[in-house]
């Protein structure tokens, strides 16, 4: 993936970085070491926050979520218009992707974490219990970044194709400075799996970590109800949902006095709901436009303006401007995209659906919805869940729930596109109604395509075909 002298370079940066751990936390503070080797070491890189801050806006600029204004889409060109507007063309020659380096370097932190610490010298921390732990913590990292960075990159899911459809390098191993091509989606979701399999299955690892930046096992089962989700298999995804709902089911409610959407990492840490805290704060866009971006027509219909998550998250529309989106600090916007119980209840309501358990899927939703509609507008809401019409209310629900959450709404719109009966064209408007560009269903430029610089670091990528 990376030249030898990159992967140094890298790998000097992130265990530096780890010394700012942040103070809202319960741990000490990190080793400044740029060699780490014991077992204490590779627990305070786990410490540091910068693991849970990702880059992922990019994919929900993609999806159909949102609205730039007209002003914008006529400002100059930069990659997130170009991404909007799903060009052939989304990166100059010497733009980075930050998406991509970010996570690559993150997954070296746990490459070196689970490559060193079998050799780790005696000591009184090198216990099983503190060793395992800081394992299975790692490999629940790792496939985290992985189920993102083949779902943005590579073809979605598809049992006849996946195992030739190209996704990303598989590095699992900070010794590997080979040039390495693209695995193909199907090995990346092995691996995967694999890891958090792994991972689960340790004895000492509690179903919840110690605060929300460090995983357990519910956020391990929670992934494992993703892949599966995502790989069409049904039976695993509902299996391992019901683990993490027999141990964590508790939400939040929007309706709340005081509660005030998260503007911070640090605003999720007494939020039961989240099992693994992750989230995307974006300042390129910002000194790209100065100004935050628009829910689409279509996410304000399927929302609708009474649901809480709206109206927590969006400034309302008056007749002089339109809604914006308004979870932001300062100069940029802030995106939640944790690891949570409401996408595990989301993910257990559309296997019931797909198996015809309509009226236990409805109580799911029904229960979701509930905490996050106010009383009154629960109370006045009349559906009837029949066998015909679930699958359709729990999509939907997903929507309203897991919008702008680090590119999850994209991977639902490549999956369900397999689907004949669900694909969909997606199409921008301007403020007049007028298309400005249309993305086919299961077309190419779906899949985020490799910049410059990193077909430049390794050759042995293959581009997306655009």
């Amino acid at each position: 993936m990376y030249k030898r002298s990159l992967f140094f370079v890298l790998a000097v940066c992130a265990i530096w970085s780890l010394s700012a751990c942040k103070k809202f936390l319960t741990i000490g503070p990190s080793s400044t070491s740029i060699n780490p080797t014991t077992v204490k070491d590779f627990q305070e890189m786990l410490n540091s926050d910068s693991l849970s801050k990702c880059h992922f806006f990019m994919l929900d600029v993609m999806s159909d979520d949102l609205l730039l204004s007209d002003a914008q889409v006529a400002a100059s060109t930069n990659y997130y218009l170009r991404g909007y507007l799903w060009q052939s063309l989304i990166w100059n020659p010497a733009d980075a992707d930050v998406m991509y380096n970010s996570t690559y370097s993150r997954i070296l932190q746990m490459n070196i974490i689970l490559d060193r610490i079998n050799s780790a010298p005696a000591d009184s921390y090198n216990t099983p219990q503190n060793k395992s732990i800081v394992i299975s913590q790692a490999l629940i990292n790792r496939a985290w970044y992985y189920l993102q960075l083949v779902n943005a990159y590579g073809a979605a899911y598809d049992a006849t194709t996946s195992a030739t459809d190209p996704g990303v390098p598989l590095v699992v191993t900070a010794n590997n400075y080979a040039l390495l091509p693209r695995a193909s989606v199907a090995e990346v979701y092995a691996q995967v799996i694999a890891d958090l399999k792994t991972a689960v299955n340790n004895p000492y690892l509690t179903s919840k970590g110690t605060d929300i930046i460090h995983p357990g096992k519910a956020s391990g089962f929670a992934l494992l109800a993703r892949a599966y989700l995502y790989e069409g298999n049904y039976t695993s995804a509902a299996a391992y949902a019901d683990s993490v709902l027999a141990t964590q089911s508790t939400l939040q409610s929007y309706s709340a006095t005081g509660y005030l959407a998260p503007s911070q990492l640090p605003d999720l840490v007494t939020n039961p709901e989240i099992l693994l805290g992750r989230v995307t704060a974006d300042l390129a866009f910002y000194s790209f436009y100065t100004a935050t971006i628009m829910p689409s027509s279509t996410l304000t219909s399927t929302l609708t303006t009474s649901d809480l998550r709206y109206s927590k998250k969006f400034s309302s529309a008056s007749r002089f401007s339109p809604a914006t989106y308004a979870v932001s600090g300062g100069n940029t916007m802030f995106f939640d995209n944790s690891v949570g119980v409401p996408e595990v209840m989301l993910i257990k309501a559309e296997c019931l659906a797909r198996n015809g358990s309509f009226a236990a899927a409805g109580t799911l939703i029904s229960t979701l919805r509930k905490a996050r509609l106010s009383a009154s507008t629960f109370a006045a809401e009349k559906r009837t869940y029949t066998a015909a019409n679930i699958l359709g209310y729990v999509l939907d629900e997903r929507r309203r729930e897991l919008f702008y959450h680090g590119g999850l709404r994209l991977f639902d719109l490549k999956r369900l596109n397999k689907d004949a009966t669900l694909k969909k064209d997606i199409t921008r408007l301007n403020t007049a109604g007028t298309v400005i560009a249309t993305l086919p269903a299961g077309s190419g430029l779906y899949l985020v395509p490799f910049s410059p610089t990193v077909l430049a670091a390794n050759p042995n990528i293959v581009q997306n075909p655009r």
